[in-house]
């Protein structure tokens, strides 16, 4: 059974690390993983600055920026290694399993870009400017919205097992950008597309993207589906076929 970690600082441990600048965060890299602000995901920490940071975020209770990898065979990542944008969150749990294996469970809150990479601690720590999400509101916003709002209900009712209350929380979005952020997140596309619309802060050129998207996936999916009922449809013609074989073979051992 998995124990959710309770981290407290031995004597002198704190004072051992370098205060943070308040526009400092400490940087935690993942490999084909986005997060989005608003959505809660679990990471494992498998690198041991990641483990380390992970960990001085927990005992200070600070936030962590979670940052795309450019390339996901990097074992041990710099700043040029990775994304310039990424997402602010708060670490909801840190849980090591029995295996040894580390985790933590995140919630996004906010975009951020990189300033700049700072050197004197064991972990990655940068500083970054907090990106605010637009709160525009135009007709032309609006009309996006209603359009990415029924793209996103027909494509998760296109899926086989359709969860009931994803819909409703799609249902219940009022933002544009957290539906632009949710409909990617849970979109079947490359990690560098999901990481594209992070990096699309202005909501209109945002939702166009997802929209495209969008419109894709339901093509492929409206094609999944018409495939599968008519493999389903050959499949049950060919069983009343070999229904109708046993049963005039039974018709003739009885004569």
């Amino acid at each position: 059974m998995a124990d959710e970690l309770q981290l407290k600082a031995s004597p002198g441990e704190s004072s051992a690390l370098l205060p943070l600048p308040p526009d400092a965060l400490i940087i935690v890299p993942v490999r084909n993983i986005v997060l989005f602000p608003g959505l809660v995901l679990p990471i494992t920490l498998g690198r041991p600055k990641s483990v380390a940071a992970a960990q001085q975020a927990v005992r200070d209770q600070r936030q962590i920026g979670i940052l795309l990898q450019r390339a996901a065979d990097v074992n041990d990542p710099t700043g040029i290694d990775m994304h310039r944008m990424g997402t602010v969150a708060n670490i909801v749990r840190y849980i090591t399993a029995p295996d040894g294996t580390n985790h933590v469970v995140c919630q996004g809150e906010q975009r951020f870009q990189i300033v700049e990479y700072l050197s004197g601690w064991p972990f990655l720590v940068a500083r970054v400017l907090r990106i605010p999400e637009p709160d525009t509101k135009t007709p032309e916003i609006e009309a996006r919205f209603v359009n990415l709002k029924a793209q996103t209900l027909e494509a998760i009712q296109l899926l086989p097992q359709a969860p009931q209350d994803l819909l409703a929380a799609i249902q219940s979005i009022e933002a544009p950008s957290e539906l632009a952020d949710l409909a990617t997140a849970y979109m079947d596309v490359k990690p560098d597309e999901k990481q594209e619309i992070l990096e699309t802060v202005d909501i209109t050129a945002r939702m166009d993207k997802v929209a495209r998207q969008l419109s894709h996936r339901i093509e492929i999916l409206r094609l999944s589906q018409e495939i599968g009922k008519q493999t389903k449809a050959a499949l049950d013609e060919r069983q009343r076929e070999v229904l109708l074989r046993e049963q005039m073979a039974a018709i003739q051992r009885q004569l």
